[in-house]
Formats: structure tokens, sequence, C-alpha cells
């Protein structure tokens, strides 16, 4: 049996709750059938943009990001430079091509171009749709004592 060395209750009032609201600095996208499919740190409209094919950059040193993905068979495109091999992923749910790779361990994500829409601009909305609830986060503090760590 391990040895207590202090109590400590856990107390809670009002003023531990903030109001959580979308402006903190993670951004979700989901693809066009509605899965949840890439959160990212900043909004996809200020990453660099790829000439060629119009994708977006996402350099995993520089971005913090969480994709939702399944592998898909590589593409050979023709270019004027040559031949351009492309690793594709596709959404989980509805196998909509959604990224790109150049290899399969690198860190540079490409977003292909319309694949991604934010929450709240899918084209298929809710016929009922119920008016938006504050949404209350409690923050959970312990006092251990003047001997805590």
């Amino acid at each position: 049996m391990p040895k207590v060395v202090s109590k400590s209750v856990v107390v809670s009032d009002s003023r531990d709750q903030e109001e959580y609201n979308e402006e903190k600095p993670l951004h979700p996208y989901y693809c066009l059938c509605g899965q949840m499919t890439l959160i990212l740190d900043s909004t996809i409209d200020k990453l660099p943009l790829r000439k060629k094919d119009g994708a977006r950059v996402i350099d995993g040193t520089k971005h913090v990001h969480k994709t939702t993905w399944e592998p898909d068979e590589p593409v050979y495109i023709k270019r004027e430079e040559g031949i351009e091999k492309q690793y594709h992923y596709k959404c989980k749910k509805c196998s909509l091509p959604l990224y790109y790779k150049h290899e399969p361990t690198s860190h540079v994500i490409f977003v292909i171009q319309g694949s991604v829409t934010r929450s709240g601009e899918t084209k298929l909305k809710p016929a009922n749709v119920a008016a938006e609830a504050k949404v209350m986060v409690t923050k959970h503090t312990k006092n251990m004592g003047k001997f805590s760590s």
C-alpha cells in the first residue's frame, strides 16, 4: 500500500470556468463528405501555394498539423520538366483524394485544391439548425499544501 504524504481536495467554483470559443489556434478542416481530415495551427489560406497545380503546402517542420487519411496508389503526372510521382492519400469515408506527397516519408504534404473545407463552409447543411449554446470549460486545480512540487 503506498504511503499518503498529503491529502487534497479538488475545489471548483464559477471563477474557474472560462468560455470556449472557436478563436483558438487550431483550425479543423473537413472532406466534402463531412469527415474531419485535417487539424492545422493556422488557416489554410495562409499556407504557401504551389503554382503548378494550386495545392497548398504544409511543411511539417513549420506547422503543427494532424491528418487522417488512407494511402492510395501512386500517380505519375507528366510535367514540362519531366514525370512527377505523387503518393496520394484519400478520405477514409468517401475515398476522395485529399493530399499527396513526393516521398512517403516526407514531412511536406500538399493539400489538393478544393478537397477540404472549413466546418462552416460545407454546402450540405442540416435543415434544422439549433441555436448555438455557450460551451463552458471547467479548470481543475489542486492545492497540495506547502510541500507540493
